[in-house]
């Protein structure tokens, strides 16, 4: 009985059907099932519908359709693309199940390759089926596959670039570095902050080639020439535009954040740790007002600033001074806010045009008050800097990486609900995050040494979630745990590393 529901479970990883069959049972049939049966605040959609940033990549592509201007520009493209494809033929709603059924095809595939990228990288079978199942069961892998945002895809494409970069050093054909570039700058289009990925690839391939004595500048230019293609002809672009040199995403805020107090307010409760992203709502920005967005409710959990913070430059009678000055303002701005959003029928779709103008101040008085507001936000943080670096440059950093890494949000594990077994099933989930993240960690330190030691190739799995890790919570500061998802299968490719090691040094010691 234990050795045919092994050969059910466990054939051969080469026996593809099985295993993509199985991926999309689980990773697209049953939660197209779920979605169907659902609550839905759009009946014709499946999945959450235009929710977050959703508007910032599709609108771009509606103003294309209808002008023949990519505007508003401040995404690039990479998403664009996928949704431009289907408008042409679909429309607005028919367009957004397309890309849902694609994603969550994509992201069903996606399973069994990162499996077999991972066996083919450490050479063992039992590694292939421990990184298939759990990837399989996590719920947090396919969270978004049912949003129009870009972690769906970024996953995907992240994966098979990676495999086919894997490939090409097992294969010997260029034709799959040219395929990895492609791939891997899409993965940048879709998120400027994968850039470093491509560099990575570029490093594992010098060195390799080094140690091997293989040919270096010609595969080095096949993996980079799609990059520089694309990349080149979308800084033509904006020079055309803008007239300035804008390699990735035009900024990292929106206009309307870009130019009003919610960015220095951001930066101070950044230089502290005390927010980890702009939509956190109920951070620290809370207790000077927070954010000034249509249909925003106000949010007062955060008590005060913590006395660490302060500095010559300020105390917690500055702040308080700071606080009223901030609610002045957004007192006099938000009627109009609050009527522009009831004139959209409090639409988040259509009244996410908003957020790509600049905020203009009503009156004189609100005029002042902003620029009163900026000057000392902007003032405070830069104290903060000078005087406790290392609250600004180590402490802050490490609280953003803890919740970067630990800080899933609660409807992650809720996705898999079943009547009364609701809560079981959820706190499993969160068991099978905390093992994965901990074991991946270690996972993780441990290819990268094994790849300096021996083999650079497992560097792949290594320095991949390593470079996002760097990248987000430590070199732009931002701690959202969804930035996490797009390394997420990486982690458990290390994770399933570490558990496979157990495993084999238990089955030994049973032996003796």
């Amino acid at each position: 009985m234990k050795n045919k529901l092994k050969q059910i479970l466990l054939p051969s990883p080469s026996k593809w059907p099985f295993w993509i069959i199985l991926a999309l049972v689980f990773k697209a049939v049953i939660p197209l099932i779920m979605i169907l049966h659902g609550v839905r605040s759009n009946p014709h959609l499946l999945g959450f519908g235009f929710i977050g940033d959703t508007p910032s990549y599709i609108d771009p592509i509606e103003n294309f359709l209808a002008n023949g201007h990519y505007n508003p520009d401040h995404r690039m493209p990479g998403f664009g693309v996928v949704y431009y494809f289907f408008r042409l033929f679909f429309s607005y709603t028919s367009s957004y199940n397309c890309i849902v059924i694609l994603q969550l095809i994509i992201s069903s595939a996606g399973v069994y390759y990162m499996a077999l990228l991972t066996r083919l990288l450490l050479k063992s079978k039992q590694v292939f089926y421990l990184c298939f199942y759990i990837y399989l069961i996590s719920t947090y892998s396919n969270y978004y596959d049912i949003c129009l945002m870009t972690e769906s895809l970024c996953t995907s494409f992240l994966i098979f670039g990676a495999w086919f970069f894997a490939l090409y050093f097992f294969k010997s054909q260029t034709k799959y570095l040219l395929i990895s570039g492609l791939l891997l700058t899409w993965v940048v289009f879709l998120r400027p902050a994968f850039a470093p990925v491509i560099i990575i690839m570029g490093i594992i391939l010098v060195f390799y080639s080094v140690k091997n004595k293989r040919k270096i500048l010609k595969p080095l230019v096949i993996l980079a020439l799609p990059f520089l293609i694309f990349d080149g002809l979308w800084i033509g672009r904006n020079y055309n535009v803008h007239h300035k040199f804008i390699p990735l995403a035009n900024g990292i805020y929106y206009p309307f954040i870009d130019s009003s107090y919610m960015k220095p307010m951001f930066k101070f409760v950044q230089a502290w740790g005390g927010a980890d992203d702009i939509p956190e709502s109920k951070s620290a920005m809370s207790w000077f007002g927070g954010l000034l967005f249509p249909g925003e409710p106000e949010y007062k959990t955060y008590d005060s600033v913590p006395d660490f913070v302060y500095t010559k430059a300020f105390n917690r009678d500055s702040l308080i001074q700071l606080r009223i000055l901030t609610r002045n303002f957004i007192a006099i701005q938000k009627p109009s806010i609050d009527s522009f959003y009831a004139s959209t029928g409090k639409d988040w779709n259509k009244a996410f045009s908003i957020f790509n103008i600049g905020l203009k101040p009503r009156n004189e008085q609100a005029a002042f008050c902003q620029k009163e507001v900026i000057r000392r936000f902007d003032t405070y943080t830069e104290s903060i800097k000078k005087e406790k670096p290392f609250l600004y440059y180590v402490k802050a950093p490490l609280v953003f990486t803890y919740d970067f890494l630990y800080s899933p949000g609660d409807v992650v594990f809720k996705r898999a609900q079943i009547g009364k077994l609701g809560i079981f099933v959820e706190w499993f989930f969160r068991a099978l995050y905390i093992i994965i993240i901990n074991a991946g960690l270690f996972g993780m330190i441990v290819l990268a040494i094994k790849g300096f030691r021996s083999n650079y190739l497992l560097w792949i799995l290594a320095l991949i979630p390593a470079s996002s890790i760097l990248v987000h919570p430590i070199l732009v500061r931002l701690g959202d745990n969804r930035y996490l998802m797009p390394v997420w299968p990486f982690l458990i490719a290390c994770a399933a590393c570490v558990i496979s090691s157990i495993i084999i040094k238990l089955r030994k010691e049973e032996v003796l």
